[in-house]
């Protein structure tokens, strides 16, 4: 039987893990998904991390990350109440780890999904687990700029019976949150032609490329 003490240090260990997972997959990365000829962009900040993974803290939410980055996080720094639960976080945890799934795979977009305490605009889930998305704004309510950030991460939560529409993803780019334009491909569904409202962000070799293979495919 495990001890409280056994619990904290697993959760730390799952923390430090989904930590280092999100600063070589996610972090410093813009995605845009593209469904039909809607899109919307996706930036992971470090600064959600702490809220992702169903626990409390003490330290700050940038604090937090860097520490659970640095591998220095401890079992004193984390907190279960009834907010945060241990039982949520252990649920969670797992889901954390293979969050970057959910930008190099099918996934359906839900649009206004309703929780106990929110109704998210948006919404990206791969039926196993949902990411709640806001806009990005400063702490005045201004919006900074079109960017949605994740809010929250769900388990089996049924987001496409809580949303009113679902579609699935067609295609989803990546690129630094440094460069201009989308310089690379982690998803895309061969049977979809790439929208002309998107090229704009695209990179002209990605450009391309993407229409040479298309060109290649048809021939």
């Amino acid at each position: 039987m495990q001890t409280k003490k056994d619990k904290r240090e697993y959760i730390r260990s799952q923390i430090i893990a989904a930590s280092h997972i999100y600063r070589d997959h996610l972090a410093g990365k813009v995605f845009l998904y593209v469904h039909g000829e809607s899109y919307f962009e996706v930036v992971f900040k470090t600064d959600r991390f702490m809220h992702l993974t169903g626990v409390s803290s003490p330290l700050n939410a940038s604090s937090f990350y860097e520490k659970a980055k640095a591998s220095k996080l401890t079992t004193g720094q984390i907190v279960f109440d009834s907010k945060h639960p241990y039982e949520g976080a252990k649920k969670k945890l797992p889901c954390l780890l293979k969050l970057p799934s959910l930008t190099e795979e099918l996934v359906c977009v839900v649009k206004d999904m309703q929780t106990l305490t929110l109704t998210y605009k948006i919404g990206v889930t791969n039926l196993d687990f949902t990411i709640g998305l806001t806009e990005n704004i400063d702490f005045e309510g201004n919006k900074i700029n079109d960017w949605f950030l994740p809010r929250t991460l769900r388990v089996r939560d049924k987001a496409i019976e809580n949303s009113p529409s679902a579609e699935f993803v067609d295609f989803i780019f990546c690129k630094d949150a440094s460069h201009e334009k989308y310089s690379t491909l982690t998803f895309s569904d061969e049977l979809k032609d790439i929208p002309s409202v998107i090229e704009k962000f695209l990179s002209s070799e990605l450009l391309e490329s993407l229409k040479k293979d298309k060109s290649e495919i048809t021939t």
